[in-house]
């Protein structure tokens, strides 16, 4: 097994077929994986052996793709980390991981690996995609062009790693989840052929970074059935919705984030773009407000569909199916997964009742990269815990109700930050909102509110106070509004509410 097989498999099948397309480039099936084998070969050539790690600090990009596929094509095991990250992130995941190659793009390397190459011993070769500016580096062009066309992919056991993907290290240093060919094999599987209603005419869009677990969904899912890749690199709401027109895209994939810009612009600009090759649109990464969910529907004319995962389920656990949504659920188990609502003792809860989420199926990952203390604290008998309070209802529908650790206890009453914010988004001067707990002498903790308004709107704290005392609980209220320009987020655009913190 291997997980670079989807790539051969298409090439056999459907040679001619687009299956990149890279500003201005579309990529045929034929060509990408002529390309897969030569960056392979020259990757065997430099002496990269089955099990190395390879670390890729590149945007999405088809020179990122490349490299992916021609890492797990000879057995090698992929460390992708985010474009965005500096000196002292890098320098941990190379060291943590012990990569043997960094492929690098160029501005990035100059500004932020050059000054730390002497504090990366394990590091043989980098090599830079753009022009070769640093010493001692290798050129990914050249390597492309010097490795021969074909290539005998190496096997694996389904059980080996081919990737290893460090989670955002909200406490303490990120941890490396590793993450086997028959992960990813299984999780296409579900993405591409239950979840995203795609096919090999088809082509998604999506510009969430490569470097993120939603790679198995925006760009395995579709590869698996044929789809074509369109490689965004970096998302920007007029931009999406020119790409989808121009191409004809068919799927777009994005977090909610991007959802509510793009509706934003879209609903100002609507004549200048042509949406009607737009078919099924999907959400994950974070909850997305119901509030928005039928006005994606309408005016995109899509169906909406929300997944519910993490890194170490390898994407999907629980997924909508199109035209069946429920707004504010992420929808019903997947075929392959198992999931149950559990109290602090891991026992099963009732029918509606709010527990933490357990998970097994197909995508679990096989542990944390070098700490099996933390791998031991995550699973019990087989199931992982994922942190997640949730709850499903009477027709099996799952619930997120909110993150365990960010659930405010406010005069002994349990608050989810997350039925506050979608009450928020129903404000109309509301662009974005989001909740944290703070402390308090009297309460122990209050909810606290972050608005980021609307453009052109002159909405105060104290509407927002008024607005929600009306219609929930006082205990659940914010007590305390901040009007903000912007939300901090990650580069996947979740929101950090460790900085609002």
């Amino acid at each position: 097994m291997n997980i670079s097989e989807i790539v051969e498999r298409n090439a056999r099948r459907i040679p001619n077929r687009t299956a990149i397309i890279s500003e201005p480039d579309k990529i045929t099936w034929s060509s990408f994986n002529k390309m897969v084998n030569r960056l392979g070969n020259s990757l065997l050539d430099l002496g990269v052996k089955k099990g190395d790690r390879i670390a890729i600090y590149l945007p999405n990009s088809l020179e990122f793709l490349i490299a992916y596929f021609a890492i797990a094509r000879v057995g090698a095991i992929a460390v992708p980390f985010n474009i965005m990250y500096k000196a002292a992130e890098i320098n941990y995941i190379v060291n943590n991981s012990d990569a043997c190659i960094l492929f690098a793009a160029q501005k990035e390397a100059s500004e932020n690996v050059a000054g730390i190459r002497d504090q990366l011993p394990s590091v043989k070769e980098i090599i830079i995609v753009g022009e070769n500016s640093l010493e001692n580096t290798l050129l990914f062009s050249d390597l492309l062009a010097q490795g021969k066309d074909s290539l005998e992919i190496t096997d694996c056991e389904p059980d080996d790693v081919v990737t290893i993907l460090y989670t955002s290290g909200t406490t303490g240093n990120p941890k490396g989840a590793m993450l086997t060919h028959n992960n990813y094999w299984q999780q296409a599987d579900l993405n591409g052929c239950y979840l995203l209603h795609i096919n090999d005419q088809d082509s998604l869009l999506s510009a969430n970074p490569y470097c993120h677990i939603f790679f198995v969904t925006t760009v395995l899912g579709p590869m698996f059935k044929g789809a074509a890749v369109v490689v965004m690199p970096r998302f920007y709401p007029e931009k999406s919705l020119e790409m989808i027109t121009e191409y004809k895209v068919t799927h777009f994939a994005g977090v909610p984030t991007m959802y509510i810009y793009m509706l934003n612009h879209y609903q100002q600009n609507r004549d200048k773009y042509d949406l009607s090759s737009l078919r099924v649109v999907q959400s994950a990464g974070a909850a997305m407000p119901a509030e928005f969910i039928p006005q994606i529907e309408d005016s995109f004319g899509v169906d909406y569909c929300e997944l519910y995962g993490a890194t170490e389920t390898c994407s999907a656990v629980t997924y909508e199916r199109a035209g069946h949504n429920l707004a504010g659920s992420i929808g019903l188990v997947a075929h392959s997964w198992e999931v149950k609502i559990v109290n602090d003792e891991a026992e099963e809860v009732p029918v509606g009742e709010v527990g933490e989420m357990m998970v097994k199926g197909p995508g679990l990952f096989k542990g944390y990269w070098r700490m099996p203390e933390a791998t031991k604290a995550a699973f019990k008998d087989g199931w992982f815990f994922t942190g997640d309070m949730g709850y499903v209802n009477e027709d099996g529908y799952m619930f997120i109700v909110d993150r365990k650790k960010d659930m405010i206890i406010c005069g002994g009453y349990n608050v989810y930050p997350r039925e506050i914010e979608e009450m928020l988004f129903t404000h109309p001067a509301v662009l974005e909102a989001a909740v944290i707990g703070v402390n308090d002498s009297e309460k122990g903790e209050i909810p606290k509110a972050f608005i980021v308004p609307k453009p052109g709107s002159n909405v105060t704290a104290d509407e927002i106070k008024v607005f929600c005392k009306e219609r929930m609980a006082a205990y659940k209220a914010p007590r305390e509004v901040e009007i903000i320009k912007e939300l901090p987020k990650n580069p996947t655009g979740k929101v950090l509410k460790r900085e609002l913190k």
